[in-house]
């Protein structure tokens, strides 16, 4: 059986997959569902999740309910002394501004789980991270 590539997966994509109305529903339900991916969110896009689609005026038992079924396919990370660490030397590296700065920090706990490639909508969110490879929705 062949490895199976690691994906982070953005914010952005779990927001298109939720929203069936979303002119990029269909590519995220496919990115989300492709068999050769494992895949890993961060606890900073579960956050951004629910602010997106609270903003959205999305209702909650709706969101909650595909939280749970994306969380059953992937594993969740979370932000370590390790990924801290990566996180301090991109910010001396790149020196981001604004929202930027939330990107860089998804990015440092990919790279200290290894996992070298993230799954985006926006990919100039991280654009020009040498560390990381985006694979665009």
């Amino acid at each position: 059986m062949p490895t199976k590539t690691k994906k982070l997966v953005d914010s952005n994509i779990l927001v298109y997959a939720y929203d069936a109305n979303s002119a990029f529903h269909q590519r995220a339900v496919t990115f989300l569902t492709n068999p050769g991916f494992d895949y890993y969110l961060t606890t900073k896009n579960i956050t951004e999740y629910f602010a997106v689609l609270s903003k959205m005026n999305e209702p909650f038992p709706k969101v909650w309910q595909f939280y749970q079924s994306a969380m059953a396919n992937c594993t969740l990370l979370y932000p370590t002394p390790s990924s801290h660490a990566i996180f301090e030397t991109l910010l001396q590296k790149y020196q981001p501004k604004g929202n930027r700065i939330y990107d860089l920090e998804i990015a440092s706990i990919a790279i200290a789980n290894q996992i070298p490639d993230i799954g985006t909508h926006n990919v100039k969110d991280f654009d020009g991270i040498a560390e990381i490879n985006v694979h665009p929705l």
